[in-house]
């Protein structure tokens, strides 16, 4: 008994000699949160600061496990499995890191393990999150941050959870994407920069950049890969194309804001002084714009002039131009214009090729959430609104503006129909400046194949041709809808498109005669056979239109023949049939012709024939804009005529050219088949520039593939030119 007293004497002294156990530290804090303006643009884009706002017991340790929710998926750089985001928290030494390295739960948790601090001697610190990323996922909707602890300390946590960030599309432009029409443009006589290009009057398109907001153009921050990128692809370029960029932009809050001229600034370079938006060309940069280097990686501290230019490297008539922000004002929204110089050569016959540009954040990806890899900030490939609302220029001059005249309306047609001869022409014009592409689409309501509009794109001025099918058609009432849109900016116009068709004249159901005679002979009979568009032109051109006077012509069933070939009859009436010259009459150089009218036939004709004997119809030539050519509506030197004809060669057979003035057009913009008009032809010719305004004569000609040497023209007409 004695040892077991003896062997518990000691336990109670050294048990009286334990300090009491300290009751855990307690903090009360509160969250406030200063939510960051994201892009929702942006995979890896970092919200505001988290502040815990607390008091404790003064010199108190305060140990805890710590972890964050977000309602966006977490989206840092990972290093193994550790995330590169921070806590720290106030202290009698200062501010000390006290969350170690967290790591991810899932897709939206970071965890902070045993942090652990002492409680300033005021009883009041303040724990701070920083460094945390999100993927907004081109959502608008506000990110959240709920926050949590577990472990000895006891922490209250009040306004709980907290705003972080409030997304918002980071990238405008005043077009996400231009359509590049080249023409033939010089470059400067000796060194090639900015003013030496504007001066030489190289052609150009500007791509003018907006924030959405005031922070999203952002100069390179720690823990990033780079600063704020923008990057300008191009495409569709010729193999002879060159295309030219600033080296440095300056933007709308620099001193001078860089500008080509045609966005509401004067032409200049660029002054920049620091603390201004300035962007700087990236060399070295991948397909995706990520990597390589700004050539001018910090803002600079003294004003300086700017004005070189470097020559965008192309392969396949395809690359790319990055720039990065190196300087910017935080608090202000900013833009900034990068104009592109493309430069051709002059008769390469490439003139009118349409290229395209592609504006967007850089580098481009696709990789969501936390990556050890992946470029930081990085973002989706999508392209940009409009910025003009921002900018406050949507009704600016130098932006385009849509005007269409309306096809008149509507057709009513009675079967049996002539295909392709129902047509309504109409314009679309660009009422302002800059470059507006357009396009032209059909909806059909019912029906379908029973419309056709040509040209289905095009870039500012046209005359299109809407042409009705009702061939294809049964009786009744047919609806659709013409939409022609030249983009946001430009606007867009819809029309109701209908289409009545009737059944033609009943049979009838005559008593029959017990005793029927012989019809009388009505056999068709015809004196005039000449070209559709000026009948003393005798000579018939296969492929094309060629008209018939006479008596007779008219009646249930009509057919043209030559050698025996079928023709195509467009128009008829008792006087006159208009038809196509079968194709396949090929070089014949004479025809049988024998029209045939309800079974009787007419006198059999012989008719010349040749590859060309053109003739221009009668006030078929018109301005670029496609209002007709007279002496109260000439066309501007340097513009387009249209040019309607028929008895030019078919394709195998010769080539097309024209003549104005005293000028010989070898090779016209266009020249073929008047698209919608079977049987006439259609010759688009540039007016030189040089010519002087007066009234004067052009001729359209056929060059025979048998005789280069010899081209057989057509009368004059006659055009006013201004």
């Amino acid at each position: 008994m004695r040892l077991c007293s003896i062997a518990k004497a000691p336990l109670v002294v050294v048990l009286a000699g334990l300090p009491l156990a300290a009751a855990p530290t307690q903090l009360l804090c509160d969250a406030v949160a200063d939510p960051a303006q994201i892009r929702t643009e942006g995979i890896a884009e970092k919200v505001g600061v988290v502040h815990l706002v607390c008091t404790g017991t003064p010199g108190g340790t305060v140990t805890s496990d710590f972890s964050v929710t977000l309602s966006a998926a977490v989206s840092n750089k990972i290093t193994g499995e550790f995330i590169d985001a921070t806590l720290v928290a106030d202290t009698d030494l200062g501010e000390r890191n006290v969350g170690g390295n967290p790591f991810l739960l899932g897709r939206n948790t970071l965890y902070f393990t045993r942090f652990e601090f002492n409680v300033p001697s005021s009883g009041r610190t303040t724990i701070r999150l920083n460094n945390v990323r999100v993927d907004p996922n081109l959502s608008e909707t506000t990110v959240t941050a709920f926050l949590s602890t577990s472990g000895p300390a006891s922490i209250g946590i009040r306004n709980n959870p907290v705003t972080v960030a409030v997304p918002r599309r980071g990238l405008l432009a005043n077009g996400s994407s231009a359509r590049i029409v080249c023409q033939g443009s010089r470059l400067p006589d000796e060194s090639i920069n900015f003013l030496g290009l504007v001066l030489a009057r190289t052609a150009f398109v500007t791509t003018r950049v907006t924030e959405g907001s005031p922070t999203a153009f952002e100069p390179r921050l720690p823990n990033t890969s780079s600063g704020t990128r923008v990057m300008i692809r191009y495409s569709g370029f010729p193999a002879q194309a060159r295309l030219f960029v600033p080296e440095l932009i300056t933007g709308s809050t620099a001193f001078t804001p860089t500008s080509a001229g045609d966005l509401g600034l004067p032409a200049h370079p660029g002054r920049y002084l620091s603390n201004s938006l300035l962007l700087s060309r990236v060399s070295g940069h991948d397909s995706s714009g990520a990597g390589g280097f700004p050539v001018a990686p910090t803002a600079y501290a003294t004003p300086i002039d700017l004005g070189s230019v470097a020559e965008i490297p192309l392969t396949n008539g395809a690359g790319e131009a990055v720039f990065e922000v190196v300087d910017s004002v935080a608090s202000e929204f900013e833009s900034a214009q990068i104009p592109t110089w493309v430069y051709l050569p002059a008769n390469t016959g490439l003139d009118g090729v349409v290229a395209t540009s592609q504006v967007t954040f850089a580098p481009m990806s696709t990789v969501g959430g936390a990556s050890p890899t992946a470029p930081v900030p990085r973002f989706r490939n999508v392209p940009p609104p409009a910025d003009c609302n921002v900018a406050r220029d949507c009704n600016a001059s130098y932006f385009p503006r849509l005007f269409v005249d309306p096809p008149s309306q509507p057709l009513n047609v009675q079967l049996p129909s002539a295909p392709g001869f129902y047509q309504r022409f109409f314009r679309v014009l660009n009422e302002r400046g800059g470059i507006m592409p357009w396009t032209a689409t059909i909806a059909y309501r019912n029906g379908s194949g029973w419309l056709k509009i040509f040209p289905e794109s095009g870039i500012n001025n046209a005359s299109l041709n809407l042409s009705y099918f009702p061939e294809r058609l049964q009786p009744g009432y047919y609806e659709a809808t013409l939409t022609i849109d030249a983009g946001p900016l430009a606007g867009s116009r819809t029309f109701a498109i209908a289409l009545t068709v009737t059944p033609g004249p009943p049979a009838g159901n005559p008593v029959p005669d017990p005793n029927p005679q012989p019809a009388p002979a009505t056999a068709p009979r015809y004196w005039t056979i000449g070209n559709a568009a000026q009948l003393g032109v005798s000579t018939l051109v296969p492929g094309s239109l060629a008209a018939i006077e006479g008596t007779r012509l008219n009646g249930q069933s009509v057919s043209v023949t030559l050698d025996g070939i079928e023709s195509i009859v467009v128009s008829r009436s008792e006087s006159k049939l208009t038809v196509i010259v079968p194709a396949g009459l090929g070089l014949r150089q004479t025809a049988r012709l024998q029209v045939t009218v309800d079974g009787a036939r007419g006198e059999e004709v012989i008719v010349p024939l040749a590859v060309a004997a053109p003739a221009i119809f009668p006030g078929a030539i018109y301005n670029q804009d496609g209002f007709p050519n007279r002496p109260d509506s000439p066309e501007r030197a340097g513009n387009v005529l249209q040019i309607f004809a028929t008895g030019l060669p078919l394709p195998n057979f010769g080539s097309i050219t024209a003549r104005i003035h005293d000028r010989d057009i070898a090779s016209p913009l266009f020249a073929g088949a008047a698209p919608g008009t079977p049987g006439a032809q259609q010759v688009n010719l540039l007016i030189p520039e040089d010519l002087p305004a007066m009234t004067t004569e052009v001729k359209v000609c056929g060059v025979p593939v048998t005789n280069l040497r010899d081209a057989i023209c057509s009368q004059p007409a006659t055009v006013t030119l201004r």
